[in-house]
């Protein structure tokens, strides 16, 4: 009997997997949906004749299906869409980070209590990496930092500058920002270091610029990031692009013969490349994950790590700020305390800010009834 499965959002992710679940004999398709009547007609192709096509998400459950695809870009809708699909006995894989990120940890102890999968996506950087953690652990070798490879980086980066790299890509502008601007890559670093106990060396993390991933070895304070027990980090521009990477330590002798041996290195520190990350052709794995095993790729069991927010530029009182993929703020990875960059969307600044000043809880006012809020409060309840 083939996996159903339903997408939520066919931008550059949602029709990729739909595509690559096309090949797969042991999965189908029966539902997608989006709010963009253009998106869904460019996924239409790649559907079985009998797939439900809509404009409303929550129409997908009327074709029950065994897994839930959340790939759009929203944080609230997307929140909500995750506990409809926990009350329909849905697993869920998340495509859409931000959510992940913000309120993965509520939400897989939501499906939990209902004996739902709640899973992180297996192909992009967060979900390759867990998956090589988890070998390296089994091997026996101690995390020292998992890192990601970032290949361009601008902090600034906005809807006029982004333009043209924004089309080239076929990514929405809020998608092309986020990923220039290295919020992105805090939300992904976030999830790693939440689902691991993993740490920083620094708010922002390092982000040396190399040459190969294979340099990375002698860029980071390894010594430190041991005594801190493992850390996240990233190299800026290396080769292979779109790869990932772990470096660990092994203090037995035996170990290190072997691991030299293997062509390794002479230790202690050892780097374990993943040269690629595919996204979404690696999306059947974390369903068969699933459904098999009844596993999830990552979840994120304590919230170690935050991603704040900083203003882009200067930012005038009274304004009402973008959030994540705006021109107002990008993310930054730093301990808990400060607002939040998944919830800073359609909130009002009450204090000017300066370009690259924090913003904090006490700087913004939210509109009333904010269903995230709710959510906020009682994910931070599961952390006393």
């Amino acid at each position: 009997m083939s996996i159903k499965v339903a997408v939520v959002g066919t931008g550059l992710m949602g029709r990729g997997i739909i595509s690559a679940l096309k090949k797969l004999t042991d999965i189908e398709v029966v539902a997608i949906a989006d709010i963009d009547l253009n998106a869904l007609e460019r996924a239409k192709p790649y559907l079985p004749k009998r797939a439900l096509v809509s404009i409303n998400a929550m129409d997908v459950f009327k074709r029950k299906p065994d897994v839930l695809i959340e790939a759009t870009s929203t944080i609230h809708e997307a929140a909500y869409l995750v506990i409809q699909a926990i009350k329909h006995g849905t697993h869920i894989v998340l495509l859409n980070s931000q959510v992940d990120q913000l309120f993965g940890r509520l939400l897989a102890k939501k499906a939990e209590a209902k004996g739902v999968i709640y899973s992180s996506d297996a192909g992009d950087q967060h979900g390759v990496l867990a998956r090589i953690i988890k070998k390296i652990r089994n091997m026996g070798f101690e995390i020292v930092l998992a890192g990601n490879n970032k290949g361009f980086l601008n902090r600034y980066a906005n809807s006029e500058s982004i333009k043209k790299e924004a089309a080239k890509r076929r990514l929405s502008l809020r998608q092309c920002i986020a990923f220039s601007d290295g919020t992105k890559l805090a939300i992904e670093m976030a999830l790693v270091a939440n689902a691991f106990g993993l740490n920083l060396l620094h708010s922002g993390m390092t982000g040396p610029m190399v040459e190969n991933v294979e340099d990375a070895l002698k860029v980071f304070d390894l010594h430190r990031a041991r005594k801190l027990g493992g850390v996240v980090d990233y190299v800026l521009g290396a080769k292979p692009g779109g790869s990932v990477f772990v470096i660990t330590y092994a203090e037995d002798a035996e170990d290190q013969f072997y691991m030299n041996y293997y062509k390794m290195g002479e230790g202690p520190y050892y780097l374990f490349i993943r040269p690629y990350h595919l996204c979404h052709f690696e999306t059947p794995l974390a369903i068969r994950r699933i459904m098999d095993y009844s596993e999830p790729i990552l979840v994120q069991k304590k919230r170690f790590l935050e991603v704040g927010c900083r203003a882009k530029k200067d930012l005038q009182r009274g304004i009402k700020l973008e959030g994540f993929g705006g021109n107002h703020l990008y993310g930054v990875l730093e301990k808990l305390g400060n607002l939040p960059i998944g919830l800073a969307e359609d909130v009002i600044l009450l204090t000017p800010k300066k370009k690259d000043e924090i913003i904090s809880w006490n700087d913004v006012k939210f509109l009333k009834d904010d269903f995230r809020l709710e959510l906020w409060e009682e994910q931070t309840r599961l952390e006393k």
